[in-house]
C-alpha cells in the first residue's frame, strides 16, 4: 500500500467524522427552531425516561442491541 492510499483513506475518515457531526448539529438545530418555547425535545420526554428505567437494566432491548451493533461496528471502523 502506498502513501497516496493511506492518506486517502485517512481523509475519507476524517471528513466522514466530520459530515455526520455536522448533519448531526444540522437536525439539533432545526429541532430547537422548530419546538415551542417551554417544549422538551422529544428526547427529553419524561414518559420515556420513566419506561426506558422500568425495562432491565434501565435500557430497552433494541437500545442494548444498538449499543451491542456499536461496538461490534467501532472494531472495523478504527485505522
Amino acid at each position: 500500500m502506498n502513501a497516496n492510499r493511506i492518506i486517502d483513506m485517512i481523509v475519507r475518515q476524517v471528513m466522514r467524522r466530520l459530515v455526520t457531526r455536522g448533519v448531526d448539529k444540522g437536525f439539533d438545530l432545526a429541532d430547537r427552531a422548530t419546538r415551542k418555547p417551554g417544549q422538551q425535545s422529544q428526547a427529553r420526554d419524561p414518559q420515556t425516561d420513566r419506561r426506558m428505567a422500568q425495562s432491565a437494566g434501565g435500557q430497552s432491548p433494541s437500545m442494548k442491541q444498538a449499543k451491542q451493533l456499536t461496538r461490534q461496528m467501532r472494531r472495523f471502523m478504527r485505522f
